[in-house]
């Protein structure tokens, strides 16, 4: 018993530790993994002890301040023009992004696919959709455009985001590695493991399922060769076998004559 209070109590000291503000100290080891890392917060929260990648990311979000014009959100007059330019020039990005002044290709297109094209579906996802993202994850593992094949009317950023903010912790169990002090590569391996686990699962129940489909066919055959044995044929055999005969005869008498 005094043992899982000591523990409690240390955990709360963690917690005390973790949401304590920012120190000098905190803020040039941060600086040092953005330099050592750029902008992985997985690999940067391993600079900084007792902080997790997104309390790294939003302490950077804070040091930076005003975040810069090219960061900044689209504009409902930017995305207007956007779409005129794309139906005066078509989707050559390069071309469009020079009618911009701090905007690149990449925005550009990134915009239009993830936001603005007009097949995309922009209500919530579907449990339908879930289902799909999660069996065809199963199957793809992270390929998003291959799995966007199959959802009309969802980009592969859509797919993407859905699959980490929901798919993962709902359906694979996994917590999101952000709010957590994870290794690097941890959170790739446990999503990898977990996949496989639920492929040999899936595998398990499906041999299962054909098994007990060829026991019911099996048990479905042996009633109807019952049925069969019931019955009474002597009749229809000895018409068959005395056929059978009178053609035997026949074909040996032609012979010998």
């Amino acid at each position: 018993m005094r043992n899982s209070v000591q523990q409690f109590d240390e955990s709360c000291k963690r917690m005390k530790i973790i949401k304590t503000a920012w120190s000098t100290k905190e803020d040039n080891l941060l600086k040092k993994g953005i330099r050592m890392c750029g902008m992985n917060w997985m690999a940067i929260a391993e600079y900084v002890p007792n902080r997790n990648p997104n309390q790294c990311a939003q302490r950077w979000k804070r040091l930076q301040g005003q975040r810069s014009r090219i960061n900044q959100f689209w504009k409902p007059e930017e995305d207007q023009q956007l779409l005129n330019l794309i139906s005066q020039f078509g989707k050559k990005w390069s071309k469009i992004a020079e009618m911009f002044k701090n905007r690149n290709s990449k925005q550009c297109r990134n915009r239009f696919i993830n936001t603005l094209d007009p097949n995309l579906k922009q209500n919530s996802f579907t449990q339908e959709e879930d289902q799909l993202i999660y069996t065809k994850y199963l199957e793809y593992g992270t390929r998003w455009s291959q799995i966007s094949k199959f959802l009309v009317g969802r980009s592969n950023n859509q797919i993407k985001n859905r699959f980490y903010n929901s798919i993962r912790s709902q359906y694979l169990q996994i917590q999101n590695p952000y709010y957590s002090k994870q290794q690097l590569s941890e959170p790739k391996e446990l999503l990898e493991k977990t996949r496989e686990e639920h492929l040999r699962i899936i595998q398990n129940n499906y041999k299962e399922m054909i098994i007990e489909d060829q026991n019911d066919m099996q048990t479905n055959d042996q009633d109807i060769s019952g049925c069969i044995n019931e019955q009474d044929y002597s009749n229809l055999d000895q018409e068959f076998y005395s056929n059978r005969n009178f053609e035997y005869l026949s074909i040996n008498y032609e012979n010998i004559e």
